[in-house]
């Protein structure tokens, strides 16, 4: 499988993963588990960027073959951007309530996103680790009847989870793991709306903001590690 794949993948549970009886996605853990709710905020989707520049996803890598202002990135789909699956990394907006959105549904449940796309790498200040998806939810085509699934799913905060290495370099026992909006594949080749971002992970420095916990396991890039989730 090409490097360009390995950075397509959606998470551990995408179905271009090796799934067998004795190999695939499994929960490392569920003793010392941590569980809130949660749900996909709707409105964060109506304030993404129509297109990304790569310049403005750069987050001072080098370039990799794409002109500083050629657009990258589009806008996606919602029903592709509002799908989460087991394993991907939630984040939630910062000071929600200078900018509360009178749900009802946030008086039981944190509102989160589970897609980096449309977002330049600067937008990532304004958020920060809500949690690891543990149970999936997936959107269908809206067709203007309102949704048709169960929007709530649980976030783990605690405990052991099984992520996807979608960064480029392996991971080791020991590393301390952070998140970033930054897709090295976006800057290699052009994606259509079908092909969403999503949040990655990268071995965070010592003075990181965005660390979400400890790798206890080792992988390559497009391989499945565990990780002992930070907790506050």
């Amino acid at each position: 499988m090409s490097y360009v794949q390995f950075q397509n993948l959606q998470g551990p549970t995408d179905p271009s993963l090796r799934h067998s009886l004795i190999e695939g996605y499994q929960p490392v853990s569920r003793i010392g588990e941590v569980v809130i709710n949660a749900f996909v905020d709707a409105y964060e989707f109506a304030q993404l960027h129509d297109q990304v520049k790569a310049e403005e996803m750069s987050d001072g890598a080098p370039d990799g073959g794409i002109n500083a202002g050629d657009p990258v990135e589009y806008k996606p789909h919602f029903h592709h951007w509002a799908t989460v699956l087991p394993g991907m990394i939630c984040l939630s907006r910062k000071a929600r309530n200078t900018t509360f959105r009178n749900y009802v549904a946030s008086e039981t449940a944190t509102p989160v996103i589970g897609c980096a796309a449309g977002m330049k790498v600067e937008d990532g200040r304004n958020f920060f680790f809500a949690g690891i998806c543990r149970s999936k939810t997936v959107r269908t085509i809206d067709d203007g009847n309102g949704p048709s699934v169960d929007e709530f799913f649980t976030l783990a905060i605690g405990g052991m989870a099984t992520l996807l290495n979608n960064s480029s370099s392996p991971v080791y026992p020991g590393d301390m793991i952070e998140w970033t909006l930054f897709s090295e594949s976006r800057m290699t080749h052009r994606t259509g709306k079908e092909d969403v971002r999503r949040i990655g992970i990268a071995v965070a420095s010592p003075i990181s903001e965005r660390v979400i916990g400890k790798c206890l396991s080792f992988a390559k890039s497009g391989e499945t590690f565990d990780l002992l989730i930070k907790t506050c």
